[in-house]
Parts: C-alpha cells; structure tokens; sequence
C-alpha cells in the first residue's frame, strides 16, 4: 500500500463486528417472539400485543441495519470485482433471503390468530423492504456500476445508426 492510500481495513473490521452483534440480536429477537408466543397464556392481550409489535419492529430494524452495514463495506474495499450477472444474482438473492426473515413473523402472528398485530407487523415489515431498496439496494446498484465504469471494466456501447 502507498502512503497516499488510505487504510479502511480497521474500519472493516468494526463493521464486520457491528454486523455480528445485529445478527445476533435479530436472532434472539426472533427466538424471544417464538418462545414468549408459545408460552404466554394469553398472547391476544393487549399488553401481549405491543410486546411482540415492539419485538417484530426491533427484529426488523435489526435486519435493516445489518443489510445497511453488509453493503456499506463495499465502499471502502479497494478491489471490487465488476458486477457481472452472476454476482448480481447472488447478491439478490442474499437480500431476498435476508428480508424474508420478517415474513415469518408475520405468519407465526396469523398462526395464533393475532390479526390486527399481524398486519401492523406486515405493514412495518413492507416499510422496511422498501426502505431496503431505496438506502441499500439501489445505491448499490448505481455505486457498482459506476465503479466499474471508473476502473475501465465496462466495455462502452457503441450506438450504431443505420
């Protein structure tokens, strides 16, 4: 490395921790809904409800910023490799799969017959899918595109006239 280039890698490593300790969190968020759905005696009080709407909100936020993390590294990595399709596809893939998590609790609210909590949970769970794809998804998109052009990876198109 020369010295007029600027060293992320301790940065890196923060965020790869920061991402460790969401997924961590979201984990036992999710655990945490699965056993207290399961135990408490009355899940449709009230009380019952807005213990597991806060839950659902703080699992979703949880995902939320673990993805927001994830594709923030990619700004500080020196060697990006072009976005061919195939890396395109995985990496959308990753996302689906990844906000997909909330979906399940939606569902694990429709099992017990929790329907308004439910759709409070599922209108949350939308706001951050969407929420996703605008802060993550398509800066991404733009940033990996116009990475690749910068470096010269991307063949122009030439426009032929007939």
């Amino acid at each position: 490395m020369t010295t007029n280039e600027k060293d992320y890698s301790d940065y890196i490593k923060y965020l790869s921790n920061a991402v460790s300790v969401f997924s961590f969190f979201a984990g036992f968020t999710l655990t945490t809904i699965t056993l207290l759905i399961t135990l408490l005696p009355d899940p449709s009080s009230i009380m019952s409800q807005l213990t597991f709407l806060f839950l659902a909100v703080l699992f979703d936020l949880l995902i939320f910023s673990m993805g927001f993390i994830v594709n923030l590294v990619i700004y500080f990595c020196r060697n990006v490799p072009p976005l061919t399709k195939r890396l395109a596809t995985i990496t959308t893939l990753v996302v689906t799969v990844t906000q997909f998590g909330g979906i399940g609790i939606v569902l694990m609210f429709l099992l017990c017959d929790l329907i308004y909590l439910a759709l409070a949970s599922g209108v949350v769970y939308a706001s951050v899918v969407i929420a996703t794809y605008i802060f993550t998804v398509k800066p991404l998109k733009e940033y990996r595109k116009t990475r690749a052009y910068m470096l010269g990876r991307v063949e122009k198109k030439e426009k032929y006239r007939d």
